[in-house]
C-alpha cells in the first residue's frame, strides 16, 4: 500500500488521501512536502541506469487545488522523466461527470442554462456557455434504448344499465390495430376489479403505453401493476372537455377568447383566437351602450359559431383531424398563460395548475413514434357498439430532441444517481488546496 507521510496540517485528510492514492502499491509515497512519487526512482528502460529524484512538477485545477507530481532525472544524460499522473485527471473527471449528471437532471426539470449557471455559483462557478457545451456533448453520447415492441393500448370505462342495475364495462383497445383486446361487464369498478382486469389481459412484465382519462385512481393502479415499464398518457380530448366545462354556457367574448387560449395549448386553435381577438377589439366601440352591446354580442357569437363551423367542415372535406401543436409550441402557449395566471378566475387557475402537475403525462405521446394522444378510438368504439342514448378526456430542434431524450432516460431510470455527493467529491481535493 502507498506510504502517506502526514504532517500536522494534513493529518485530518488521511481518508481523502487514501481514497485518491489507495490504488497504488507500496513502492509509491506521498511525502511531507506533498509530492507524489516512487520511493525508489525507476531504472531507464534503454540504458538500464538508475534515475534520481529531481523535484516535482505542479499540476493545478483552478478552484480545486494543486498536486505535485514527482520528477526523476537520468544521471548519465540529464534527461528528466515525470511520474504518471493520470489519476489526477480521473479525480477531476469524477467531479465533472457528477456535474454533468446534475446538469441533465436540472434540464429535465426545465431549468435554463442561465439558471443552472446561477445555481453553480453556490457550488463551483461555471459559465452558461460551458454548461451548454458540456450538456450537448453528454446528450450526443447518450443512447436511449427504444422498445419497438411496446404495447400501445387505450383503456376506458362505460356505465350501461341492465334494467335498474348499474353495470360497468371495462375495455382495452389496441392502439395500432384498433382491435379489441378485452371488453367485459362487471358489477363494480373498484381498484381491485380494474387490477384483475388489466393483469388478466396485459402482460405486466412487458412495456406498455396506456391512454386513460383523468380518473384519480388510475396512476396508483397502473404503477402497481406495471412499475417502471409503464408509460401513462392522459387523453387530451378529455382535458379539452374539462376546460370547456370550466366556462359558463353563455360566455362573453373575453371568456371565449381565454377558453380557446387554453384549448390552444395542445391543439392548433390559432384561427379561432385571431377571429376572437378581432371581435374583442370591435367590442370596445359598443361596450359603453348596453343595448347596442347586447345586440352586438348576439351577432358576434353567431358569426364566431359560423366561422368555427366552416373550419370544421373544411377539415372534414380534407379528411383531416384538428392539428396538434408541437411540444415546443405547446410549452410556449402554456407558459404564456401561466405568466398571467393571477388575473384569471379561481377555476381557471386550478385547471392550469392541474395541467402543470400532469404535464409529462399529457405530452408523452411526443416521445414514442405513432403513440396516440387521445382515447378517441375507444370512444368511437363505444359509440358504435353501445350508443350514448342506450346507456346512461425550445427554442431549437436540438433542445426539443434533448428534452425528449431526457424524459425517455428518466422513464427508463437512466438519469444517474450520484455515488458520491458534491461535498464528498470536493473533500477529495482538500489535501491539494492551494
Amino acid at each position: 500500500m502507498v506510504t502517506i507521510n502526514l504532517t500536522l496540517n494534513n493529518f485530518s485528510e488521511l481518508p481523502a488521501l487514501l481514497d485518491v492514492f489507495g490504488c497504488f502499491g507500496n513502492d509509491y509515497e506521498y511525502t511531507t512536502q506533498g509530492i507524489f512519487r516512487r520511493k525508489i526512482p525507476p531504472v531507464c528502460s534503454i540504458c538500464n541506469t538508475p534515475m534520481v529524484h529531481n523535484g516535482y512538477n505542479p499540476h493545478t485545477k483552478q478552484g480545486l487545488g494543486e498536486i505535485n507530481i514527482g520528477r526523476y532525472k537520468y544521471s548519465n544524460c540529464g534527461r528528466t522523466y515525470e511520474e504518471d499522473y493520470s489519476f489526477w485527471g480521473d479525480l477531476k473527471a469524477l467531479l465533472f461527470d457528477s456535474f454533468n449528471d446534475f446538469f441533465k437532471l436540472l434540464r429535465y426539470h426545465n431549468v435554463s442554462y442561465d439558471g443552472i449557471s446561477d445555481i453553480m455559483e453556490f457550488i463551483y462557478p461555471i459559465s452558461r456557455s460551458t454548461i451548454l457545451r458540456a450538456f450537448y456533448k453528454e446528450m450526443e453520447q447518450e443512447t436511449v434504448p427504444f422498445s419497438e415492441n411496446i404495447h400501445m393500448v387505450h383503456y376506458d370505462e362505460q356505465h350501461p344499465k341492465e334494467g335498474r342495475c348499474q353495470k360497468y364495462r371495462l375495455t382495452l383497445l389496441d392502439a395500432k390495430t384498433q382491435t379489441t383486446i378485452a371488453d367485459e361487464l362487471f358489477e363494480d369498478k373498484n381498484p381491485e376489479t380494474i387490477k384483475e382486469f388489466l393483469q388478466k389481459n396485459l402482460d405486466p412484465s412487458e412495456p406498455v403505453f396506456i391512454v386513460t382519462d383523468f380518473d384519480k385512481r388510475y396512476p396508483d393502479i397502473l404503477k402497481e401493476i406495471f412499475g417502471d415499464k409503464l408509460v401513462h398518457q392522459y387523453c387530451l380530448m378529455h382535458l379539452n372537455k374539462l376546460i370547456v366545462s370550466d366556462f359558463p354556457k353563455n360566455t362573453t367574448i373575453e371568456q371565449e377568447l381565454l377558453k380557446y387560449r387554453l384549448l390552444n395549448i395542445f391543439y392548433n386553435r390559432e384561427n379561432e383566437i385571431k377571429f376572437l381577438e378581432k371581435l374583442l377589439s370591435e367590442e370596445l366601440n359598443v361596450i359603453t351602450n348596453e343595448e347596442k352591446h347586447q345586440e352586438w354580442s348576439k351577432k358576434a357569437k353567431k358569426e364566431f359559431n359560423q366561422f368555427r363551423h366552416k373550419l370544421k367542415l373544411k377539415r372534414r372535406r380534407k379528411k383531416e383531424n384538428l392539428p396538434l401543436n408541437s411540444l415546443e409550441k405547446a410549452k410556449d402557449n402554456f407558459d404564456k398563460l401561466m405568466q398571467n395566471i393571477r388575473t384569471y378566475d379561481e377555476t381557471i387557475q386550478k385547471r392550469l395548475w392541474m395541467i402543470n402537475k400532469h404535464w409529462l403525462n399529457l405530452t408523452l405521446f411526443h416521445y414514442l413514434p405513432g403513440a396516440p394522444a387521445t382515447n378517441n378510438p375507444i370512444e368511437s368504439y363505444y359509440s358504435k357498439s353501445l350508443k350514448t342514448d342506450n346507456k346512461k378526456q425550445f427554442r431549437t430542434d436540438k433542445g426539443i430532441e434533448n428534452q425528449i431524450k431526457l424524459t425517455q432516460m428518466r422513464r427508463l431510470n437512466l438519469l444517474k444517481k450520484p455515488q458520491k455527493s458534491f461535498l464528498e467529491l470536493f473533500r477529495l481535493f482538500n489535501p491539494f488546496k492551494l
